[in-house]
């Protein structure tokens, strides 16, 4: 059997190395992956929107929704269209004829 000590240094770099990696993640704006989900029809609709060029408020008083359910459904399209900002999703929803 081992000593607290031991097992505290056999999990210490483990738990390091999980820190270095959220912090990077947060550091870097983690995107969130979602390979081969379709986009639903709520963030088709944010899309259109956001392809017209409406703000997050914007789009949050056209849905009667928060501002931050707008950011989340923001976040779950740049997942599923890998992309990384507003600009980049609506030139892959354009591309793709997800959007005029």
């Amino acid at each position: 059997m081992s000593s607290p000590e031991e097992s505290t240094l056999s999990v210490a770099p483990a738990a390091h190395e999980a820190g270095e990696q959220a912090s990077s993640d947060r550091a870097g704006g983690a995107q969130l992956a979602l390979p081969n989900k379709p986009l639903t029809a709520k963030e088709l609709e944010i899309l259109r929107w956001a392809t017209q060029g409406k703000t997050v408020w914007e789009i949050s008083r056209i849905r009667c929704v928060s501002q931050a359910t707008v950011k989340f459904h923001l976040r779950n399209i740049y997942g599923k269209l890998h992309v990384n900002n507003r600009v980049q999703a609506v030139s892959e929803a354009i591309k793709r004829g997800l959007c005029r």
